[in-house]
């Protein structure tokens, strides 16, 4: 399946934020199929605009309208993995921070509402965490204007 393949639907993805090493965090945009979740990295690091002149020269701010969560996904992301199979080992190879978590895989979701810290004026609803049977956790910020309690209620 093609991402071009995959019909959206008002409750079969979500667009959420993901810190790591610390302060870094990338942006992915979540398929929900039959089986399992499919993570396509659809953002590099996002920052805050700030009044130091050396920050600034990275854009890492997001343009448009930040309760829209689309506003957080960069085409060219899409551009890179559109010809792939999603459910390929070449869609994870395009690039290391895509995932596929099986649904079967999955033995906690849980909704915490209260904000993420170092999130500045980025609206978000809070977090989302999946563990899963080896004891992976991840923390997905719900990003713009989307329901963190609705996402944990459809992949629960």
């Amino acid at each position: 399946m093609r991402i071009s393949e995959f019909k959206f639907t008002s409750d079969n993805h979500f667009v959420v934020m993901e810190y790591y090493w610390l302060i870094l965090n990338r942006t992915f945009l979540i398929l929900i199929t039959d089986n399992e979740l499919i993570g396509i990295k659809v953002h590099g690091p996002v920052g805050v605009e700030t009044s130091d002149a050396l920050a600034n020269l990275l854009p890492l701010t997001i343009d448009g309208d930040l309760q829209n969560p689309y506003s957080y996904i960069s085409t060219k992301y899409i551009d890179r993995i559109k010809d792939f199979d999603l459910k390929s080992n070449d869609f994870l190879r395009a690039n290391s921070s895509n995932f596929r978590i099986a649904k079967s895989d999955i033995v906690e979701i849980a909704y915490d509402k209260s904000k993420k810290w170092g999130m500045g004026y980025y609206p978000h609803d809070g977090k989302v965490y999946i563990r899963t049977k080896n004891d992976k956790k991840r923390e997905f910020i719900i990003l713009g204007s989307q329901s963190g309690q609705e996402i944990r209620n459809r992949l629960s």
